[in-house]
């Protein structure tokens, strides 16, 4: 038996009195994809829709089908018979406006998606509306309850299955209970704390976290035996031993920071502590809406001591006991913690609204119902589309599409980047939502169906199948040949950018463009694309490994830098000169991508003369003398990558703070920012070839900007520039181990390289603490001593040569009133 909504809408008929007057009644199907699903015997909840009188509309009646949907005069119908109706709220009627307060009805698709006829329901949800339907003062009863009461009610009826499905919960007591024991922790080995990887949340749905913290040893193991027990024995009290513990050199490990600290103690002590991660804060802060009182300085300690506090306070575990009662035999604060995940993963992640879906227009993608087409059967029969690579796990546990592909690649082993795969699995996760289209394909001429997307991500890992799916209604389903019209043969590609192909792929299955609010294909950026390039040719790999052969920073540093891109898009390096930060832009591009590809990599210098002609677009002369339209280098590097809309590219800006950014980019200053990208924001240029014609910045422009500190001739960088970009200093290297290393290989002496990183901390000191005319903007850069030779034949020569040509000047013009002390300065470095 399936359950369902059918939504009548006032302004059409008079709902009630087509309800009050027939026993009997006839009901449109105008989703076609139900018409095989109902059947007789199922039931269904009638639903009036406000139809402009604001808060007027809800369950209306209960019925059932009688008859096989059949072909009426416009579309599909079907026969009821009511067995119940309430048109009023004193009769009983259930509210919209109310239902929608209530956790346990506030995500039934008919209250966050208003607009359409039919709608099925989860037999949980009928249950519940079922419920109230038979006790409709139950629902001014949980209104009147207070936030936790109402979401400890909406978990009860699900803990039991919940729980069931969480057997990690054992195996994780089971290992913390041993792995905090004395004898345990005083034989701690290596094995024994990359362990805890498959233990600790903030691991395993952080893959590159887990790689710096347990990939390879970071302290001796002595060390790791130290912290542990002093944050599990330690006679401080515990918001000091976890201060202490990240922070406190005798006991901080890198890697393990805040999050794991925050689930650790959890584990460790469960009849006491209740987990401080995000989940828990989201669930408890957010949704509970409860206040643990923190203050502006608070250390980790503090916000842990106040977090659980704020759950004693408010009776959390004992009102948890009274209304849900106890699931298990853990103890308490593991089940409490569970009530928060569900809070999390229920109402944790905001759906996106049907007016947002209109604003923002919907994306069209393409995708495969996996090899051979066998798991089509499965997408049409339970109304969802889905993607593979189990290995995965949940992909809303990665935060870039990057993120993804080093998991690719680790998990399989790969030698190549599998872009593809890695953007693919992004895509679905992320950048698809709710109104968007898809159209299922069969092999690289067939289509076999048209549906609209419903719900957010989900991952299900009980399924059989496919464990990240979505929720689709099917519009159109069938077999289209496609003739000499190819489909990428990719799992899963957005086809929106290529409005052309779009539009033939549509009229191919016989639907109306229109109908779908698809754009025209001629608007947007002058660029009109047949259809998605075949997979790009493999490129050489550039990774970590390659990057810190060549820049003296450190893991997490640059990882850092990286997740500050993903979700920037515009960052800044700035720092003195000689600190190799035109070097660093490049190379970051490069294992932002994952591979070297100078073609989707360009470079400018900016100064101050540049203007929005040679940037965006104006009129130059030509060889005959007469001035005409001509693309500047920035809008044809974005026509460039809007044309590859699955790669990346990076524009690197050397000297940003010398230009007039309100002059180059112009009316475009708004679309630099990262959540302004794409074509709803597309605008009109000043020098336009049409008044059709728009232009935007895609999605996967990156802009990477290189700033000295020590010029002069800034004073003050612009606000504009500080609000669009990332900052990010890049120091002097002399004291890292890695800048040693590097000299080393070149050929130089242990000694003399000693001898060079004494020098220049020397001079760095002197003119840091020079804050009149100089300070640490001033540093000299540890890039003036690598040499780009392979080996250094004459180490004093050569570091003579660079003291007299590149050192001397630099410092003559720092002090340049102040001969002697410049001399003196000299002398002491040679």
């Amino acid at each position: 038996m399936n359950y369902w909504i059918f939504q009548g809408n006032p302004k059409q008929f008079d709902v009630n009195t087509y309800v009050e007057e027939n026993k009997e009644l006839t009901w449109g199907v105008r989703q076609k994809q139900y018409i095989d699903d109902i059947k007789m015997g199922d039931k269904v909840f009638l639903w009036r829709a406000d139809g402009g009188k604001k808060n007027s509309g809800g369950v209306i009646a209960l019925s059932e089908v009688i008859s096989e949907p059949y072909e009426g005069d416009e579309h599909y119908e079907v026969k009821l018979v009511i067995k119940a109706y309430r048109l009023t709220k004193d009769d009983g009627m259930l509210m919209r406006h109310e239902l929608k307060e209530l956790p346990e009805t506030k995500t039934i698709q008919i209250l966050k998606i208003g607009t359409g006829t039919n709608f099925k329901l989860t037999e949980q949800e009928f249950l519940i509306l079922s419920e109230f339907w038979k006790k409709p003062n139950l629902v001014e009863e949980r209104l009147e309850q207070s936030l936790v009461d109402r979401y400890l009610y909406a978990f009860k009826p699900q803990a039991k299955e919940w729980f069931r499905k969480a057997e990690f919960l054992y195996l994780n007591q089971h290992f913390f209970e041993r792995f905090k024991t004395m004898e345990h922790l005083q034989q701690l080995e290596w094995g024994n704390v990359q362990e805890l990887g498959n233990h600790i949340n903030a691991f395993m749905t952080m893959p590159l976290a887990k790689k710096r913290a347990l990939g390879n040893p970071n302290a001796p193991i002595e060390k790791y035996r130290e912290s542990f027990m002093y944050l599990i024995y330690g006679e401080d009290s515990l918001q000091v031993r976890i201060d202490r513990f990240l922070h406190d050199e005798n006991y901080k490990i890198f890697g393990l920071g805040e999050s794991f600290v925050s689930e650790f103690v959890g584990n460790i002590f469960p009849e006491q502590y209740c987990f401080y991660n995000q989940r828990d804060k989201v669930a408890v802060e957010n949704i509970l809406e409860l206040d643990p009182k923190y203050s502006r300085r608070d250390t980790i300690g503090e916000k842990f001591v106040k977090f659980q506090r704020c759950l004693n306070d408010h009776e959390i575990s004992n009102k948890y006991l009274d209304i849900v009662g106890k699931q298990t035999n853990l103890p308490l604060y593991l089940e409490v913690d569970q009530f928060f995940s569900f809070l999390y993963e229920t109402f944790g992640k905001s759906s996106q609204e049907e007016t947002e879906v209109i604003m923002d227009g919907p994306q069209y993608w393409l995708l495969s119902p996996g090899e051979n087409n066998y798991m089509w059967d499965d997408f049409k029969q339970n109304e969802i589309i889905g993607i593979g690579w189990k290995e995965l796990g949940d992909l809303k546990k990665y935060s870039s599409k990057r993120e993804i592909l080093e998991a690719l690649k680790e998990m399989n082993q790969l030698d190549y980047n599998p872009t593809m795969n890695a953007l693919a699995n992004y895509q679905f996760a992320f950048e698809m939502k709710v109104g968007d289209y898809v159209l299922i394909k069969a092999g690289i001429r067939k289509l076999t169906a048209l549906g609209k997307i419903i719900s957010d991500y989900i991952y299900d890992a009980a399924r059989e199948g496919y464990h990240s799916i979505r929720k689709v209604e099917w519009l159109k389903t069938g077999n289209w040949d496609t003739g000499t019209l190819n489909l990428h043969t990719k799992a899963l590609t957005d086809i929106t950018p290529y409005e052309e192909y779009v539009q033939d792929l549509l009229e191919i299955m016989n639907v109306d463009s229109k109908e779908f609010d698809y754009p025209n294909a001629n608007s947007g950026a002058g660029v009109v694309l047949d259809g998605p390039p075949d997979e790009p040719v493999p490129l050489p790999l550039f990774n970590s490994e390659n990057i810190y052969q060549e820049i003296f920073m450190e893991e997490e540093e640059i990882e850092e830098i990286l997740e500050t891109l993903d979700y920037k898009k515009n960052i800044i390096l700035q720092g003195p000169p000689g600190v190799g930060k035109t070097f660093l832009a490049k190379r970051l591009a490069f294992l932002h991508m994952g591979a070297i590809d100078d073609s989707k990599i360009t470079m400018i210098q900016f100064h101050q003369s540049y203007s929005y002609e040679e940037f965006i677009r104006g009129y130059k002369p030509n060889e005959n003398g007469h001035f005409i339209l001509k693309d500047g280098i920035f809008y044809t590097f974005c026509k460039k990558a809007i044309s590859d809309p699955e790669g990346n590219y990076y524009m690197v800006i050397d000297e940003i703070n010398r230009g007039n950014l309100s002059k180059i980019f112009g009316e475009l200053m708004m679309l630099m920012e990262s959540d302004k990208r794409g074509k709803k924001y597309a605008v009109k240029l000043a020098y336009g070839k049409n008044e059709e014609e728009t232009f935007y910045i895609p999605k996967n422009l990156y802009l990477i900007g290189t700033m000295n500190t020590a010029d002069r001739s800034i004073a003050l960088v612009d606000y504009a520039l500080r609000r669009r970009f990332s900052f990010i200093t890049v120091e002097p290297a002399f004291d890292s181990e890695k800048f040693s290393e590097y000299l080393r290989r070149k050929g130089l002496s242990q000694g003399f390289i000693e001898m060079i990183i004494g020098n220049m901390n020397d001079l760095n000191h002197e003119i840091v603490s020079d804050t009149i005319n100089l300070g640490k903007g001033f540093e000299i850069g540890h890039s003036y001593f690598c040499p780009t030779i392979e080996n250094v034949v004459d180490e004093q020569k050569w570091y003579d040569r660079i003291i007299k040509m590149e050192i001397k000047p630099l410092l003559k013009e720092y002090w340049f009133n102040q001969e002697e002390k410049v001399n003196e300065l000299l002398e002491r470095i040679k």
